[in-house]
């Protein structure tokens, strides 16, 4: 350990300097404490010296430094050259003579364990000659023994204290963490006490608005909050809490004096022989106060052991950690929301700038989206349409027989898009020619013989005949689909169903114009309220993604069309000028402008409009 200066006014480790005992001899053998131990060998040590006039016993404290343990015939005022030599002990640890006017002095230093642990400081009225030195050295050896015999004897008993100590805070961390919640863990805490240490009673109060509140009682697991009790434990915890240090009633007579008036109250209302209560802190908060008693013994107040308010303080520093931590998971709400709300605003306010330029920033951020205009749009799904367009339907039931065109092609009006099987149609075509001919066989003969009733017969025949023929020459005729207007064929691809049947209105091809075109847009429900006719607005196609679309909103549908887990409503737009290379089919998204609002309005706008719906489902 190194080496310190000595400390005049520190005494040594667990003892206090005593006055010089009367009987030297009782106060070595049954002394009543430390130091008057310390004051009885140093007399005897001195008086076995012949030539010893005074002495000093210096000890190492707890702080390293050595203070005066024991004095013999030395005055206060005197003992500055002692302490001189002590000091030159410390930095060169083997025996030393100091010659001086009256007397020498000798020093000895005190080793144990391999470090200096004290010197002794005799002042002899003769300077020792050489066999009376080693006769010293022989004497002060064997008095040193008892000193380090005594030294080893205290490291002995700190050490079993300290695994009593670890013990015990091990058993209340265990019984506090085997429960999750905080109201299990503090009455697990509370009850396991009196059976580790000894009390009759224990009680824990957590902090809670700049007050502590009692949350726990030993063997108590329910307690009226506003009673008279209660308010009595509440009152010495914060009477602790206040002070920073543990408080214990009776106050001890060699210790601090502390303000225990609401301690004394509790002691008296609950009969108590002591109490004692330590704050529970973490990173140098104070988080709670725990709170221990002992019943009296007969009608007399108890004094606590030595030492029970430092064993108390390190119990209180291992708990504190876990018993916030299940404190916090309790007040989510008012607790913990608080304390971070609290924690932010001191980091905010406090001395770091960087800190307040980023929250300043922060909230800039924040705030500028409520401030600042933009344009209102409804964002919905648009795709291309023709402004004229008409379908070619197929004119007869029959197969079809050839499909030169196709989707995508420009066509002209009359142009051949497809032709329909025409040998059914001729040979019906044939079969009225014959029956034309077969009337004006008949139509002559009966003319030739005179047959007036047989020449009506054969004109009506013939003339039934011609009708048919007529027809069949139509239907053939109209076998051929042609396009019906100048424009591009937008649907309709047949060249894989040559020779499958066709029937009567079938759609086979959807020709548009090309000198007009058209936007259908698909707006949802929860948008429909912002679009009206006349609006304008822009569509951005997926083939043409660097060229967006203005449009004029014309119309919107009265039906709604079901699609993609929500109804939307048509709305057709008129395209206002449309860009090179547009096409029918073309698809995109289509953004229709619906006035000014604010950027915030406008990106939470949908979100709102659905919670509204929600709670208007869900509240009574």
């Amino acid at each position: 350990m190194e080496n310190r200066p000595i400390t005049r006014d520190t005494p040594a480790p667990e003892v206090g300097e005593a006055p010089a005992p009367a009987d030297p001899w009782r106060a070595f053998l049954d002394p009543d404490d430390g130091a008057a131990f310390l004051s009885g060998w140093l007399a005897i040590a001195c008086e076995r010296i012949g030539s010893a006039r005074a002495g000093v016993l210096f000890l190492r404290g707890d702080g390293g430094r050595l203070g005066v343990a024991a004095r013999w015939q030395v005055a206060e005022a005197e003992t500055e050259r002692f302490v001189t030599l002590a000091e030159a002990l410390l930095r060169k640890p083997e025996p030393l003579l100091q010659r001086g006017e009256e007397d020498t002095l000798l020093g000895y230093p005190i080793d144990s364990g391999g470090t200096v642990q004290g010197v002794l400081v005799l002042a002899l009225a003769t300077h020792p000659d050489g066999a009376t030195m080693r006769a010293l050295m022989r004497e002060l050896h064997w008095s040193c023994g008892w000193i380090e015999a005594r030294l080893m004897q205290g490291q002995a008993a700190l050490g079993r204290r300290q695994a009593s100590s670890a013990q015990l805070v091990t058993g209340l961390l265990a019984a506090c963490d085997a429960h999750e919640r905080f109201d299990g863990a503090a009455l697990a805490l509370v009850n396991a006490i009196p059976g580790l240490t000894g009390f009759d009673l224990a009680a824990l109060g957590m902090l809670r608005r700049g007050r502590v509140r009692f949350e726990a009682l030993s063997r108590v697991a329910a307690f009226g909050r506003k009673s008279e009790r209660v308010a009595a434990f509440e009152a010495a915890m914060d009477e602790a809490l206040a002070q920073g240090e543990p408080v214990t009633w009776p106050a001890p007579q060699d210790g601090r004096q502390m303000i225990d008036a609401a301690h004394r109250a509790l002691g008296r209302m609950l009969g108590a022989g002591a109490l004692i209560s330590a704050p529970l802190t973490v990173r140098g908060q104070p988080v709670g106060v725990l709170l221990l008693e002992r019943g009296r013994e007969g009608d007399a107040a108890v004094a606590l052991a030595e030492g029970t308010a430092d064993e108390l303080q390190l119990v209180a520093a291992a708990l504190a950690p876990l018993l916030k931590a299940k404190y916090d998971e309790r007040r989510l709400i008012s607790g913990r929301l608080r304390d971070w709300a609290g924690r932010g605003l001191s980091a905010v306010f406090g001395r770091r700038p960087a800190i307040t330029l980023a929250a300043i920033v922060a909230a800039l951020a924040l705030a500028l989206p409520f401030v600042i205009t933009a344009e209102l749009r409804v964002r919905a799904d648009a795709s291309v349409e023709g402004a004229q367009q008409q379908a070619a339907v197929a004119p007869v039931d029959g197969f079809l027989a050839e499909a030169p065109a196709r989707a995508g092609q420009e066509v002209r009006t009359g142009d051949v898009l497809a032709r329909l099987d025409s040998r059914d149609l001729a040979l019906e075509a044939a079969a009225a020619e014959a029956r034309i001919a077969e009337a004006r066989q008949s139509l002559r003969e009966a003319l030739a013989e005179g047959d007036r009733a047989a020449a009506a017969i054969a004109n009506a025949d013939l003339a039934e005949a011609r009708a048919a023929a007529d027809l069949a020459a139509a239907r053939l005729d109209r076998l051929t689909v042609t396009a019906p207007i100048d424009g591009l064929i937008v649907s309709g691809d047949l060249s894989q169903r040559i020779g499958a049947p066709v029937a009567r209105g079938d759609t086979l091809f959807e020709v548009a114009a090309t000198d007009g075109w058209r936007l259908r847009i698909d707006v949802s429900e929860y948008d429909l309220g912002l679009v009206a006719p006349g609006q304008e607005g822009r569509a951005v196609l997926a083939g043409l993604p660097d060229t967006p679309v203005p449009f004029r909103v014309e119309s919107i549908a009265a039906v709604s069309d079901p699609g993609e887990g929500e109804n939307r409503f048509r709305v057709d737009a008129t395209v206002s000028a449309p860009p090179p290379g547009l096409r029918p089919g073309l698809e995109g998204i289509a953004k229709i402008a619906a006035g000014e609002t604010t950027l915030a309005h406008a990106w939470l706008r949908g979100t709102l409009v659905r919670a509204r719906l929600l709670l208007w489902r869900w509240l009574p």
